[in-house]
């Protein structure tokens, strides 16, 4: 019998889907674990002793100074070492929804410029205020072989969004697009994108670390309405078996 990949889940103050997403990993294969931040902070190397790590939805530390920032600082300047082995051991990394803003807010994505230089940003949605769809089709991409994305391309898949920053803007460099709201190509407009941005999701040029801000991990069940979400974990998995 394999051994389950292990799949760290770092909880933050306010992060809120943990349990979601642990639920997802473990349906996916996983052995998921949630970590408290000072549970982390106890032990030196617990980012690099994992085989995935899955960054959950919420509104960490209130979403102060903008969602998912002080996190990320926090992540920089007290785990910069351990982020960096976990780069060189290339454990792949999911991020959605906050999680997302956390990885865009540590320059971990787009990912050219590296740890810690971000060059993009995730800004308010073009409507100005929190925006929840019970379901929304996302179209997704393999992009350079994304491990998260590697045997999807092309597939459409339904799944909820909440966020109130999530239009993608790039300041410098390219973007590897996972997903994209509605169609292929994408669409910007209202309410076929929540935010204003064609962009659901996209990875750093390793095809290790993904983004996006819809929520797969609640829908990887029928009985909540769709089990879409669940492929996208167990490309994940899969990957680290």
């Amino acid at each position: 019998m394999r051994r389950k990949p292990r799949a760290l889940i770092p909880w933050f103050p306010g992060t809120n889907c943990h349990d979601e997403t642990a639920y997802a990993l473990r349906k996916a294969g996983a052995n998921p674990m949630i970590r408290t931040i000072e549970q982390l902070r106890q032990r030196p190397r617990s980012l690099c002793e994992t085989d995935l790590i899955g960054l959950a939805g919420g509104f960490s530390d209130g979403d102060h100074f903008g969602s998912g920032r002080l996190p990320a600082m926090e992540l920089c300047l007290r785990f910069r070492d351990q982020l960096l082995e976990a780069l060189e051991r290339k454990i792949p990394i999911i991020g959605i929804c906050n999680g997302f803003q956390k990885l865009v807010a540590m320059g971990l994505l787009p990912g050219a410029a590296g740890l810690g230089n971000p060059t993009a940003v995730l800004d308010f949605n073009s409507s100005g205020r929190f925006e929840h769809r019970h379901s929304v089709k996302l179209v997704l991409h393999r992009s350079i072989g994304c491990v998260w994305t590697q045997d999807l391309d092309g597939m459409e898949i339904e799944v909820p969004v909440g966020h109130g920053e999530g239009k993608l803007r790039v300041m410098n460099g390219e973007v590897l697009v996972t997903a994209t709201y509605g169609t292929p190509q994408g669409v910007a407009d209202f309410p076929i994108s929540p935010n204003g941005s064609p962009i659901a999701g996209i990875c750093d040029p390793r095809g290790l670390i993904m983004g996006m801000m819809p929520h797969p991990e609640r829908r990887v069940d029928v009985i909540h309405g769709n089990a879409d979400g669940l492929l996208i974990f167990q490309s994940g998995v899969n990957a680290v078996r």
